[in-house]
Parts: C-alpha cells; sequence; structure tokens
C-alpha cells in the first residue's frame, strides 16, 4: 500500500481528513513487514508505561512510509518508531506544559514526574537498543482519547494536502474561565507566584517561572481592586495602540505588580516581544520611543525587545530584564515571586 496516493485519493473523494485518520490507524503498518521483533516490543512499551498494548498506535513514517510533516521516506538510520498511546490515567500522569492546547500529545520522557521520568527514559534506552538496526529511536505520546489522537493525525494529514488546520477544534484550556491551565496558573498566584513549584531536580519550563498565561487569565489574577484593574485597563488601551504599529508576540511582566499581596503597586514593569509589521511605513523605533513615555502617563512601564533582531540580542535582553524585574531595588524588600509570561492573542476578552 502507498499511503500518499492513497492518502490524495481518498481525499479527491471527498473523505474528511479525520475519516482518513481514523482508517490509516487500522491500516498496515510498513515498517512492520516481515518484522517479528517490532510487534513483541509493543508488549514491552506496555509493561513500561503501565497501559493495554491495544492502547498503543504506531503513527509517523514507520506507519505511513514517509513523513507527514516534509515527505522524507522511512529510513532505519534516522527514523524513529513513533507510538501513540491512547490513555487517560497516563496522560493525567504527564502534567505538561502551562500553555499546552486541550487534547494536545504529552510525552512521557519528559512530562511525568521526575523519577518515573527518568525511569521511562532509561527504559525506552533499553528497548531502542534492541531494535537499532529497525530504528534510531523508540518514542510516544500520549493522549487523553481516541478523538485527540485522531484529530492531531488529521491535522497532520492536513498539512500533507496543503490545507490549512482546522483551529476551531484546537481549544486552549486556558481561554475558558476555570480551565485547567487557568486552574493551574490561578494555584501559582495563589501560591506567591514561586519561582519553581517543585525541587530543582523535578523543576521543567513547564512547571517553573515565568508562569504562561493568557490575557483573560491575566486579568482576572492580577485585576483585585479599582487602583490595579485601572492599571489593566490602560494595558489593554496600550496593547491596541501598539497594534497600530507591531505585532505583539508575548510579554514578561515582574515587579510589584505580580505580587498580589501589594494592593498599590507604583507601576505595571512589562516587556513586550514584538515583531515588525511589515505594512507599516515609518520606523518602529521612534514610534515606539513616544508610546513608552505615553504610557508612562498610565504608570506602564513598557520596555521592548524585538524577535526578528539577532538570536544573541534576544537573548541577551530577555536574560537582563528577567534579572531587572527580580532584583531588590533600594527600599523594597527583596523579590522571591517569578515572572509572568503573557500572550495577549491567546484567549482575550
Amino acid at each position: 500500500m502507498e499511503y500518499g496516493e492513497w492518502i490524495r485519493n481518498e481525499h479527491d473523494r471527498g473523505v474528511d481528513a479525520e475519516a482518513i485518520a481514523q482508517a490509516a490507524l487500522h491500516g498496515p503498518i510498513l515498517s512492520f513487514e516481515g518484522s517479528t521483533r517490532t510487534a513483541a516490543l509493543l508488549e514491552e512499551v506496555a509493561a513500561v508505561l503501565r497501559v493495554a498494548s491495544e492502547a498503543i498506535h504506531v503513527v509517523g513514517s514507520a506507519r505511513f512510509g514517509f513523513c507527514l510533516r516534509d515527505g522524507a521516506r522511512f529510513a532505519p538510520t534516522y527514523s524513529d518508531l513513533d507510538l501513540a498511546i491512547v490513555d487517560n490515567d497516563l496522560y493525567a500522569r504527564c502534567g505538561g506544559a502551562p500553555q499546552q492546547v486541550l487534547g494536545a500529545a504529552r510525552f512521557p520522557e519528559r512530562d511525568l514526574p521526575f523519577k518515573e521520568r527518568a525511569s521511562v527514559r532509561q527504559a525506552f534506552d533499553v528497548l531502542s537498543r534492541t531494535v537499532k538496526d529497525c530504528y534510531a529511536y523508540v518514542s510516544a505520546a500520549v493522549f487523553p482519547d481516541h478523538a485527540s489522537l485522531v484529530r492531531a493525525q488529521a491535522n497532520r494529514i492536513r498539512a500533507y494536502l496543503g490545507i490549512p488546520a482546522q483551529e476551531s477544534t484546537i481549544l486552549r484550556t486556558a481561554a475558558a474561565p476555570g480551565g485547567a491551565l487557568d486552574a493551574d496558573f490561578q494555584r501559582a498566584v495563589d501560591a506567591g507566584l514561586p519561582r519553581f513549584s517543585l525541587p530543582i531536580a523535578e523543576s521543567s519550563p513547564g512547571n517553573a517561572s515565568p508562569w504562561m498565561v493568557d490575557n483573560a487569565a491575566f486579568q482576572r489574577a492580577f485585576g483585585g481592586n479599582a487602583l490595579r484593574r485601572g492599571r489593566l485597563s490602560a494595558l489593554q488601551q496600550a496593547f491596541g495602540d501598539l497594534a497600530q504599529v507591531v505585532d505583539v508576540q508575548c510579554c514578561l511582566v515582574g515587579g510589584s505588580f505580580v505580587d498580589v499581596a501589594n494592593a498599590a503597586p507604583n507601576d505595571l514593569d512589562i516587556v513586550v516581544f514584538y515583531r515588525a509589521r511589515t505594512e507599516v511605513r515609518f520606523e518602529p523605533g521612534r514610534a515606539l520611543q513616544r508610546l513608552t513615555r505615553k504610557f508612562l502617563l498610565d504608570h506602564i512601564d513598557m520596555r521592548f525587545v524585538p524577535c526578528d533582531a539577532e538570536p544573541w540580542l534576544l537573548v541577551k535582553l530577555t536574560s537582563y530584564f528577567t534579572m531587572l524585574y527580580q532584583s531588590r531595588r533600594p527600599g523594597t524588600e527583596d523579590r522571591n515571586h517569578g515572572l509572568v509570561l503573557l500572550v495577549p492573542g491567546s484567549g482575550q476578552s
């Protein structure tokens, strides 16, 4: 079976991507042809992850014979055996990153608690060595239910066909009040926005500062009184002004404003990471300089970092502002809290 031709034929017949993905998951596994070791390997993976063997599906180039993302043909030298596991309990044990999309894949070697993660990684190293002449590595992604797996595969098929992914089916849990990611962020705020929520050895970007949040949840968390709500209202107006000049990618927020115990923060310290807009004819630097003065009138202390600059400059400026926002200034208490990574466009109210 030639999956590439089959996928295009199904699409030309009017079959939607979800139905194609569902059928493909029950189709032949091209890399398994003539191999008995790889079938037995799935039983070993099931034992390592404590899931039923029927919960494991082979995806990627190992199934299709080529990569849906870039069309690269399967090759034992450098192609992984990509496994998709449908198990809600394992999915729940894998914490995932705060910015994660609802139902998106989680990865046991990265997202499980530290001790279990290390054990799984070691076990997968051992399993990979047993089939290293067939695959570069054995890797696994976990989904909470079969529908999430089908949706992920359907979006890969759309990408292969050159069809835009259906973003309406990809919902961020943080976008809805009370969602899981919203709750995770609020727990971090209630705990004093710590720099690390776990011991250093168990920490990862997903469970430590800066804490990622969307616009709506940011306002709910930090708009505790009239003064704070006034600052937040001014910030929304500032975003509106900036939209006429640049595209805001994300923001780093620190200082006294993210300390909810401070009822009267002097200002809102924020670094805006932006990209220049090609259709804007005037030089953005001068416009941003003028806007900075305007925003200060409303106690919004805004700095700017261009995302389209040299990588070393992006790293340098980000590191500087991270240290600045967590430093002690004369006459203030030492700040032990972390920072907030605000993504304004991910769920604006």
